[in-house]
């Protein structure tokens, strides 16, 4: 307390100097474990660092130099151009108070980290979170004038709703969330988001287990979904670890060929394609000795069927979370998306079913089923309209006609192409005939004259013959 009450009144000194000599001062800065970040000296410029000193408060108000005369004295700090000073991988050790010291005119900033831890509470049956700005020493109270504010919300950032939780706010800079338990509430994660000045400055997230409890997994039909099994001392699925599945509250052993695991990393259970009979609640234990349980998961399926009307125009879509055992009354169904000139219907409890219905007198483009958990999305189904005129019968009629088209086309140059081809041999064949007939003439006239050639020397040959008689 004593380290508290000097700290607070080095940096209420450091404050009120600095209001005196009409500065303003940086009170309050918030940074992640891990993160960097840059501490700036006031909000004057400076052309050179040659006159920056830093130094860090210390417990019972002691002041350790950082930066001086501009040079950097621990090697985990750095100076920038601007003279800000710069912190890497911050540890919660940094969250301290940090001055500068320019010669003129002096500065302060606290540098704080958010935190979530879990108290242990004397009902077993709650969960104590609390989330609140601390330093090196624990968390130093802040009033409203600072500008914090913590909210909590779910994993995804949605506001947490239902009555099994409560929330109270010591101060500015520490809230709590109560939480009444349930086995689904292990391995869940709760976010708590601080804000200063409307501007969000830090989101952290807390996983909660519980023992002998079970993680809650929502899955859409068709999707694939992996079940991881915590053991890690047993790779594979060699006879170690063995999934097991609760029907009719007994636990059947799933085969191993049923399994697809990667024997090298882990021995999860991978559902390829949810469908509802999957929906139920799972198991992965020790396969020898007295089969402790590693791993227990409840699994819900969520799917979404159409129904068309007589004429075909109005559409009916039914929305169906499956439950592992009764759907609980946390859970909430919700259409969205597209244009819902329809009406919807409450929700209907069946069973281990939770069913919605959306009636619409027409078409949409697209219409999205979410389920959600105490305010939080779980898990959602698109069902994607079909308009008649987008049909495959619809859509066949003009490729039928365009084939039927082509295949016309086809079939007239083809028959243009016989056709060419059968005047073109016709032609030929008649000027074969010509020329055959023409070779007949000049064979006939060359004999007649190879004839009349013959004759004609046979008759010399009778002329001098009759000749040589005369003569004689």
């Amino acid at each position: 307390m004593s380290s508290l009450s000097l700290l607070g009144l080095c940096f209420i000194c450091l404050t009120r100097a600095a209001a005196a000599a009409g500065l303003h001062s940086n009170d309050y800065l918030v940074a992640l474990q891990g993160d960097s970040i840059a501490l700036p000296c006031g909000t004057a410029s400076f052309k050179s660092c040659s006159s920056i000193n830093w130094t860090i408060g210390g417990e019972f108000g002691s002041v350790t130099e950082l930066v001086k005369a501009g040079r950097v004295i621990s090697h985990r700090y750095g100076l920038l151009k601007d003279c800000s000073l710069e912190i890497t991988h911050l540890e919660l050790n940094d969250a301290r108070l940090y001055s500068c010291d320019s010669g003129a005119l002096n500065s302060s900033v606290l540098l704080q980290i958010p935190t979530i831890t879990e108290k242990q509470t004397s009902a077993e049956d709650t969960i104590e979170l609390q989330c609140f700005l601390n330093m090196f020493i624990g968390y130093v109270a802040c009033d409203n004038s600072t500008g914090i504010h913590i909210e909590w919300s779910n994993e995804d950032g949605t506001p947490i709703e239902g009555n099994r939780f409560e929330f109270d706010n010591p101060s500015a800079c520490f809230s709590k969330l109560l939480i009444k338990k349930k086995p689904t509430d292990h391995h869940r994660k709760w976010t708590c988001q601080l804000s200063q000045s409307d501007v969000v400055k830090a989101t952290i997230s807390y996983t909660t287990t519980v023992e002998d409890g079970l993680e809650e997994v929502f899955a859409a039909v068709g999707e694939s979904v992996s079940l991881k099994c915590s053991n890690t001392s047993c790779l594979g699925l060699g006879g170690c670890t063995q999934w097991a599945m609760c029907v009719e509250r007994q636990w059947r052993d799933i085969s191993p060929d049923d399994l697809q695991t990667n024997a090298n990393k882990d021995s999860s259970f991978v559902i390829g394609k949810v469908s509802a009979v999957h929906a139920g609640d799972y198991r992965c234990s020790e396969s020898t000795g007295q089969q402790r349980a590693l791993s227990k998961y409840r699994l819900h399926t969520l799917d979404v069927t159409a129904e068309s009307g007589p004429g075909g125009d109005n559409l009916t879509l039914t929305c169906v979370l499956t439950c592992a055992t009764e759907c609980e009354t946390d859970f909430n169904l919700t259409f969205s998306g597209g244009v819902l000139k329809g009406w919807q219907s409450g929700l209907i409890k069946a069973n281990n079913t939770l069913i919605k219905k959306l009636f619409l007198p027409d078409w949409s483009h697209e219409i999205t089923c979410s389920v959600h958990r105490e305010g939080a999305l779980m898990a959602s189904k698109k069902w994607r309209s079909v308009n008649p005129l987008q049909t495959p019968a619809w859509i066949g009629l003009p490729l039928g006609l365009l084939v039927v088209a082509a295949a016309a086309g086809l079939c007239m140059h083809m028959k243009r192409v016989h056709n060419t081809n059968a005047a073109n041999q016709q032609s030929s064949i008649r000027m074969s005939h010509v020329y055959e007939v023409i070779q007949d003439e000049e064979q006939q006239r060359r004999s007649k004259r190879e004839s009349s050639a013959t004759a004609d020397s046979f008759y010399d040959l009778l002329q001098s013959i009759n000749y040589s008689e005369t003569t004689t």
